[in-house]
């Protein structure tokens, strides 16, 4: 007799997207979802929050939490909605995508929509559930300041931290004056404009570093013209060179 009770309803759903550049405006779920991007990268945000995953980092998101979802390239991604009493983290996190995990996440794709195949289906959802609790986990992403005037300006550098607009031509953009613009800075973020927006592209940086991009790429998509200047900004912030970083890929 089997030591394994199935539930009335099965706890796993697993929806598998791909595509090109797309969008899924701000909205919820009524379980939780784990967001793995096989492929591409994929842009999460929350009401406080701009996360950005890639193919080894996953992002939990509990139920009722409105959040939007772009994808700008290429893209193929996971969603795993979990039913509350099944797994919950409790708040919005990144998880490490170990291989095992992975692996779970990949095969639960060819699970049938209606969840049927029995205890055995039950326990690799059972397993999912303890890799992902097991996973290590970071905070997730650049958090975003809830003026109003600021943060339209922080999401946009979050996506686009080449963007080299001055903090008057920002200040045009928002309605306000410079002296605005940098005061509301300081005071949500502790940061001054150059600073927030430093801040924004070194996370960036070491990102895409961890992803294997070549080191004049990652210059040129953080908003440095040459590879030189990048690493002298890089050293500046971090306190040593990009070149110290172990190569991901």
């Amino acid at each position: 007799m089997s030591g394994i009770v199935a539930p009335q309803r099965f706890p796993l759903r697993i929806v598998v997207r791909e595509g090109r550049a797309a969008h899924a405006a701000m909205h919820s779920h009524e379980v939780g979802q784990l967001l793995y991007p096989e492929q591409g990268s994929t842009l999460l945000e929350t009401r406080q929050r701009v996360i950005r995953l890639a193919p080894d980092r996953a992002a939990w998101i509990p139920r009722g939490v409105p959040h939007a979802v772009l994808m700008d390239r290429s893209f193929r991604y996971h969603s795993v909605y979990v039913e509350p009493d099944f797994y919950d983290a409790g708040r919005c996190v990144v998880v490490c995508v170990r291989p095992l995990l992975r692996e779970l996440i990949l095969d639960a794709a060819s699970w049938s929509p209606d969840g049927g195949g029995g205890e055995q289906r039950l326990r690799r959802a059972r397993v999912l559930a303890d890799e992902l609790a097991s996973a290590p986990w970071t905070e997730p992403g650049i958090q975003i300041p809830g003026d109003a005037r600021i943060a339209p300006i922080c999401r946009a550098l979050e996506q686009d931290p080449a963007d080299n607009r001055s903090l008057g031509a920002w200040a045009r953009v928002a309605g306000a004056s410079e002296k605005t613009i940098q005061r509301a800075f300081v005071a949500h973020t502790g940061m001054s404009f150059q600073q927030w927006r430093n801040y924004a592209r070194m996370t960036r940086a070491a990102e895409l570093h961890a992803q294997g991009w070549r080191q004049l790429d990652i210059a040129l998509a953080v908003g440095y013209a040459t590879e030189g200047a990048y690493a002298q900004a890089f050293k500046k912030f971090y306190g040593y060179p990009p070149s110290r970083l172990p190569r991901g890929g």
